[in-house]
């Protein structure tokens, strides 16, 4: 019979023993987890039947984009230059408000925080044409896949990872660091961009499923700036931003007047429309007067 625990043990003095570099070993660990990650998920579409469409170059830029963040580089080349740069000022953010509590109630407040303040961020993304114009890069994905979840320009990352992190650093604790609801809150977010047809039943309103998030995502004009919710949608409910109940789930998924044809583009494009916000139409309504 095998010794589970020993094989394993064997397998990391393996890996560690293994001449590898930091890039490398991030590099490989990186990849692991996706393919793991996609034979599961995987493997609930075709339990369901679920509409698929992994051999698109469409779902290609979602995987480029799944690996750079997920190796980190954004935060290396963007967020930790700004924060360093910054730390003094922001130092004195560090307020720890939940510092003191139970480990139990700071994993409560601060997921349900961490959670109002990024619905309030997603929805500043949509309102403010700025914000807009980086944030089309996800939107324009218009075959919903595990990967869509990290498909956001670099600079999109940047700014929501920035306005979220002033408010988290007041208050001073990350559950994520709770393996466990760091591999819930992963997890979510995979199948949250899938097609899989979960409601989760009388969890509907809040658990963002995949079902819910799918409004966020549609093409039809009835369910724009609809759904913002990460992990709960009582906000959308409580704010008025949730799509009706009884709506017919969306079958389409995108943006009108955005279609990046390659990843190139999906780089590109949000430039070219803050050219449009900024210049053409400023450009347009002091023509016409």
């Amino acid at each position: 019979m095998i010794d589970l625990a020993s094989l394993f043990a064997g397998i990391v003095v393996a890996w560690r023993d293994l001449p590898l570099g930091p890039l490398q070993r991030a590099f490989i660990h990186t990849l692991a987890l996706g393919l793991f990650s996609f034979s599961i998920i995987y493997a609930i579409e075709r339990a369901y039947d679920t509409q698929t469409h992994y051999r698109s170059r469409l779902f290609l830029h979602d995987v480029a984009y799944w690996l750079y963040y997920k190796l980190g580089l954004n935060r290396l080349l963007l967020f930790a230059p700004v924060v360093t740069f910054l730390e003094g000022p922001l130092s004195m953010l560090d307020l720890e408000l939940l510092k003191g509590l139970p480990f139990a109630v700071q994993i409560v407040l601060f997921y349900l925080l961490r959670d109002f303040f990024g619905y309030w961020v997603h929805r500043a993304q949509h309102q403010f044409k700025f914000l807009w114009a980086f944030h089309t890069t996800h939107h324009s994905q218009v075959y919903l896949n595990l990967a869509t979840t990290n498909r956001f320009h670099p600079l999109d990352h940047f700014f929501h990872e920035f306005l979220m992190y002033v408010p988290l650093r007041i208050l001073g604790v990350d559950p994520l660091t709770w393996i466990s609801l760091y591999l819930l809150h992963e997890f979510l977010g995979l199948i949250q961009h899938t097609r899989i047809p979960w409601r989760f039943g009388p969890l509907y309103k809040i658990v963002v499923g995949p079902i819910f998030h799918t409004y966020h995502h549609s093409i039809d004009p009835a369910h724009y700036n609809r759904n913002f919710g990460a992990n709960f949608g009582f906000w959308d409910y409580l704010f008025g931003t949730a799509v009706r109940d009884g709506e017919p789930k969306p079958t389409r998924f995108g943006l009108e007047n955005v279609t990046p044809v390659s990843f190139w583009s999906t780089l590109i494009a949000p430039f070219s429309l803050l050219h449009g916000f900024y210049v053409r139409d400023r450009r347009r309504t002091h023509g016409s007067k």
